[in-house]
């Protein structure tokens, strides 16, 4: 079974809005995979680490930020012609809003809801 991960964001800064990507999250020293250090890919990032990460952005630029991952699992999945198809089997999506440094929403769901679709 493969599992794929994506982790982004956004800063909606009063100067325009700027898309965080993966690499500069993991570029970051917020972003600490406990006593092993840095993290180095989108799987050692646990949802506390966003969180904590989303948290000091939106604190130092004093506006709102979004931060997402999604981890999707791919397998067989049965098709009703009594066949399979490879695709997704199970889904993790985090999402965590800060506002100024103040925690809004975080919330780990199986699916996306209405408050990813306000960012992408």
């Amino acid at each position: 079974m493969e599992v794929e991960f994506n982790i982004a964001g956004r800063i909606l800064a009063k100067d325009g809005t700027r898309i965080i990507s993966l690499a500069e999250i993991l570029a970051s020293p917020l972003v600490m995979n406990g006593s092993a250090g840095a993290a180095t890919s989108a799987a050692d990032l646990s949802e506390d680490a966003l969180a904590a990460y989303c948290k000091v952005v939106s604190a130092q630029n004093a506006c709102k930020v979004y931060l997402w991952k999604d981890r999707e699992e791919y397998g067989n999945a049965n098709v009703f012609n009594g066949g399979s198809d490879y695709e997704v089997v199970n889904e993790v999506c985090f999402l965590c809003i800060y506002d100024c440094g103040k925690e809004m929403v975080r919330e780990t769901t199986n699916y996306w809801n209405e408050k990813i679709d306000d960012v992408v």
